[in-house]
């Protein structure tokens, strides 16, 4: 499954459930990153609103929000009860958090959940991943329109993590981005834009964030940072993220 997403090979796949659905955070571990959320449309009755699939992998530490911005994680926590009481293992409270604007955000806490609690979170974390690549079209539509007028100077969609990897030579204008799924099957390919944007291989098709990139082309909630790589060497938006963070803690 994971080959058939294009997810990477940490991933956790919650739903299906492919084996003991996490119910406290590792030891080592702050969250859970969400890579991947798929939930039935409307479309047909009888399928409408099943999760179909649910993948997430599991975070070291607290990254920066700022350089995270749009990322999704949840963390599975001992339920709150009455002190003394037995601890039930099958049981967890869960909340979610997302990075925005500097900060995680919390955008909510579901008590006392059973191993069914990722079926429970999906279409909440579905919801939340649409409605960010939204805002993250909508924000950037402005600076690609004035980018391609006649005449006009190449502008740079500031305050994105993309557009800072520009900025710092991690990654330069025009490199190539390709993202394998179905087992290498479908090979999807992008070229980083001047302005910070991703531009699809129909040279029409351009997107704000990564997310928004493999979303489209994948139809379902995609985290997109871990899926696009660089196609000269290999490595991940999400490991040139990472060489970011390392420069500015320098």
């Amino acid at each position: 499954m994971l080959c058939q997403e294009g997810l990477p090979d940490d991933a956790v796949v919650l739903v299906p459930s492919l084996g003991p659905t996490p119910m406290r955070v590792p030891d080592g571990a702050w969250a859970m990153l969400v890579l991947a959320v798929d939930v039935h449309g409307d479309v047909d009755p009888d399928t409408a609103g099943k999760v179909a699939l649910f993948a997430g992998t599991w975070l070291a530490d607290q990254p920066p929000a700022d350089l995270h911005d749009g990322d999704l994680v949840i963390r599975p926590l001992p339920p709150t009860q009455a002190p003394g009481a037995l601890v039930d293992d099958h049981v967890a409270d869960v909340e979610m958090l997302l990075a925005h604007r500097g900060r995680w955000m919390p955008l909510g806490r579901w008590h006392g959940l059973d191993e069914r609690w990722s079926w429970t979170l999906a279409p909440t974390a579905a919801a939340t991943m649409s409605l960010y690549v939204d805002a993250a079209e909508t924000l950037s539509r402005t600076v690609v329109l004035a980018s391609e007028r006649p005449g006009s100077s190449p502008l740079r969609w500031e305050g994105t993590v993309l557009s800072d990897l520009l900025a710092t030579k991690l990654v330069e204008y025009g490199e190539e981005l390709v993202w394998e799924r179905r087992a290498g099957a479908v090979r999807h390919t992008a070229r980083l834009r001047i302005d910070g944007t991703l531009m699809l291989a129909d040279g029409e098709s351009v997107y704000a964030t990564p997310a928004a990139a493999a979303t489209a082309l994948s139809g379902i909630h995609h985290h997109g940072w871990t899926a696009w790589r660089r196609t000269s060497d290999g490595r991940t938006l999400h490991d040139l993220r990472a060489d970011l963070r390392t420069q500015r803690d320098r």
